[in-house]
């Protein structure tokens, strides 16, 4: 725009904003959903600092960081450093029933950045896709930006629901999910389903997408092995040292067949080439020489601690009519409410009263979901009881939507 010429005056542009565009406004709601919560009573994926890698984890780094190798130096390999690859592939043969060699691990930056990847390679726009509901909002925030058509199917006490995908869009294209822990509920995928799944993308050249989210932490029984083992040529295997470890490391890794290898180097390498070179020797020899499973055996004791406090107390103290989900596995336990008592409102007045308490049905497209979830990696036994009294009370004490006969 001109402004009107005055007299002996040239004209001067008008200064304007520029236009915000719709993609904008698009990753803004994404940051206020995944914004890290505060470090207070039930915040999700919280680590608990006592379990924190101990001091061999400082011990290694700083001789591996004094080695030639890890020095600054150029670029690196977009797959990663291949001792780490080895130690990975190593870790997940013998721990997850992962059938893989180094050559078809890519180190990532997490899971979130493997998701993305995966989408990126797989899809085209339009491809319709199956994707759990309720569903981690960070795998189908990827989902609808690679222009997938989401099919968002039902979970139940099995877990993903394949026979309704199945009646719904027979042509889905991939399938995105979290079979050992499903993000929010729980529930382990049953083995009955796996197989189904399995059978339905080698028969129909498809693909599985696992995110095998919170595998390690279980605390009664032995896990079912990861799916990536009953069809490695059809599944991508995506994991992360974030929950275990410490989640500023920025570690993960991508499982994937060996015709998309090239693939995946070179998504890796146009998103931000490679992870930072030291800290993947650092991470190599902390798994190669036993410190990481000795970690893991150290924070299964500690999380399970926690959980069986978290429990305890839940079961004690929750109203009636709120009502626990089963779970011997994770970092966090789902409270299951009436629909009387939205759980959107419960996660807005804890959070005035100092709890991260995070809503479900934000989660959810088209189930009914009216549930919150309460975090325990970050908090002692004793916090844990203390803050299950004060979530109790503010329970008994909402407004006028609070059912009767309590």
């Amino acid at each position: 725009m001109l402004r009107p010429r005055r007299s002996g005056q040239p004209v001067e542009p008008e200064i304007l904003a520029p236009t915000l565009p719709v993609q904008a406004g698009k990753y803004a709601a994404v940051a206020a959903i995944l914004a890290p919560p505060p470090p207070v009573p039930f915040a999700i994926s919280v680590p608990e600092g006592a379990v924190a890698p101990d001091i061999h984890w400082r011990r290694v780094g700083a001789r591996v960081r004094s080695t030639t190798a890890a020095q600054p130096g150029g670029y690196g390999d977009p797959m990663g450093v291949l001792e780490l690859r080895q130690a990975v592939a190593e870790y997940l043969r013998s721990s997850r029933a992962v059938f893989c060699t180094a050559a078809q691990i890519v180190i990532t930056a997490g899971t979130q950045q493997g998701l993305s990847m995966t989408s990126r390679i797989l899809l085209d726009r339009g491809d319709t896709v199956w994707a759990e509901d309720p569903g981690y909002p960070g795998m189908i925030g990827v989902l609808e930006e690679a222009g997938a058509a989401l099919c968002r199917v039902p979970v139940d006490r099995e877990g993903f629901d394949l026979n309704w995908a199945l009646r719904e869009t027979p042509d889905a294209r991939a399938a995105f999910l979290t079979p050992s822990h499903q993000y929010p509920v729980g529930m382990p995928l049953s083995m009955a389903r796996r197989q189904g799944l399995v059978r339905w993308a080698q028969t129909q050249g498809r693909w599985i997408v696992e995110d095998d989210y919170d595998s390690e932490l279980r605390y009664s029984g032995h896990p079912f092995p990861a799916m990536q083992g009953l069809a490695p040529q059809h599944t991508i295997y995506l994991g992360t040292f974030s929950k275990v470890l410490f989640p500023s490391l920025r570690l993960g890794y991508a499982v994937v067949p060996d015709p998309l290898v090239d693939a995946f180097a070179g998504a890796r390498f146009l998103m931000d080439r490679h992870s930072p070179v030291a800290e993947q020797h650092v991470l190599a020899a902390y798994i190669r020489e036993g410190h990481f499973q000795a970690h893991l055996r150290r924070i299964r004791i500690a999380y399970g601690e926690r959980h069986s406090a978290l429990v305890d107390a839940l079961q004690r103290e929750l109203p009636s009519w709120a009502t626990l989900e089963p779970s011997d596995q994770g970092m966090h336990v789902v409270v299951w409410l009436p629909p009387e008592v939205r759980d959107t409102t419960v996660a807005t007045t804890a959070a005035a009263d100092g709890l991260a308490v995070r809503a479900i049905s934000p989660m959810c497209a088209h189930a009914k979901c009216n549930a919150v979830m309460l975090g325990f990696g970050g908090f002692s036994p004793e916090q844990l009881q203390r803050s299950v009294s004060q979530f109790a009370s503010l329970l008994r004490h909402l407004p006028a939507e609070r059912p009767a006969g309590t």
